[in-house]
């Protein structure tokens, strides 16, 4: 499980990540934010194969669900942030049932 946990720490970070991200872009940066998500989401559903144990995990799938969302609709900054720390806080409940400790920050 320790392996998971590392997995599911690291990727917190990475979904994270996206809120300055998005800033970036409001503010006319390129930073092919559509492309990172994508990315996300690939190593996310890919996950599933390597910790058999997330497939069955609501939170998890919510995560993987919503980052698809973004990728498909046009919504205000409130709302993405919300999505965002709700998917980080999904991934943290995740932590701690698999072992881990939460994130402080999160």
């Amino acid at each position: 499980m320790e392996q998971l946990v590392n997995f599911l720490t690291n990727i917190t970070g990475d979904v994270f990540k996206l809120l300055p991200m998005k800033e970036a872009e409001m503010k006319g940066q390129e930073n092919h934010l559509l492309e990172y998500i994508d990315a996300l989401i690939i190593n996310l559903d890919g996950a599933i194969d390597t910790y058999p144990d997330l497939a069955g995990q609501k939170q998890y799938l919510y995560v993987i669900n919503n980052l698809q969302y973004l990728t498909k609709h046009t919504i205000e900054f409130k709302q993405w942030r919300r999505i965002i720390l709700n998917s980080t806080r999904n991934i943290n409940n995740l932590i701690a049932m698999f072992g881990g400790e939460k994130n402080a920050k999160q």
